[in-house]
């Protein structure tokens, strides 16, 4: 069965930072794609349907469901030409690559997360509205109604306290430095001389830090708090916030999305 026959299906929390790194495999690689969007926890149920874990994103294609963010950027760099491949053929790059990829899954993945949503959950309408500014119609309104109890389980679940978000901070700061490092001497790229998934990783992982507007999914500015929004500006403006920027504003491809809840369905 081709490609081209079964419509690719990505399931995603629409805002979440390792759909966007999916996302932007996918458009980068051109592949035209259905996006199931849902609010968080109501995920559960599409990716138990589809065969998947209860993580997004997922996809599922004519070959199975694939279910961790850098498996679907190697699905989507089969159908690139060797130059525009995000995992090099060269195997010394390659290998680079794959250590960077590792560690911005590892550690900026899972800070940026925890540190964002402690930030953003200080304000109880201004959480309601970022979890429910993804998924159909229906989710969005019942979601509204249990932002509570909603809330308070990602908090336990995530560990949304002061200590381990300090923890991540600290984290998140040492791997800025990091990627600054290895840009001394005006390099472009992380590896190399060309975009590469290290440098998609990175740049999508830090996206709800960054609010860039070429993120792939619409991102609720109304609902950030004063916290968060001070959070963000140094984040910015750090040298290895601004490289992310960049990569965005240059790299970034357009969403080929089709089926989006916030195309169909309106914000409930």
């Amino acid at each position: 069965m081709s490609r081209s026959s079964v419509p690719l299906r990505l399931i995603t929390i629409g805002f979440s930072h390792f759909c966007e790194k999916a996302r932007w495999a996918l458009d980068h690689a051109g592949l035209d794609y259905v996006e199931a969007d849902h609010v968080p926890l109501f995920h559960f149920a599409a990716t138990r349907a589809a065969g998947a874990r209860r993580t997004v994103p997922a996809l599922v294609t004519p070959r199975g469901v694939l279910c961790e963010s850098t498996d679907i950027v190697r699905f989507a760099d089969e159908s690139l030409p060797a130059v525009r491949k995000l995992f090099p053929e060269e195997p010394a790059l390659r290998a680079e690559v794959e250590q960077w990829v590792a560690r911005f899954d590892e550690v900026v993945g899972p800070a940026v997360r925890r540190v964002a949503y402690f930030h953003m959950f200080s304000d109880r309408r201004g959480s309601r509205d970022l979890l429910t500014c993804t998924g159909p119609v229906w989710e969005r309104r019942l979601g509204r109604l249990l932002t509570a109890p909603m809330q308070s389980l990602m908090t336990r679940a995530l560990k949304l306290y002061p200590a381990p978000t300090g923890r991540s901070q600290a984290r998140l700061d040492a791997i800025f430095d990091e990627v600054a490092r290895a840009l001394d001497g005006g390099r472009r790229y992380l590896v190399g001389d060309r975009f590469t998934a290290a440098d998609l990783t990175f740049a999508a992982l830090c996206g709800p830090a960054l609010m860039p507007p070429q993120y792939g999914y619409p991102m609720p500015a109304h609902a950030l708090t004063p916290a968060f929004a001070e959070w963000s500006a140094r984040v910015r403006a750090a040298p290895a916030g601004a490289f992310a920027l960049r990569l965005f504003a240059e790299e970034r491809s357009p969403v080929r999305a089709q089926g989006r809840s916030d195309m169909s369905s309106g914000t409930g």
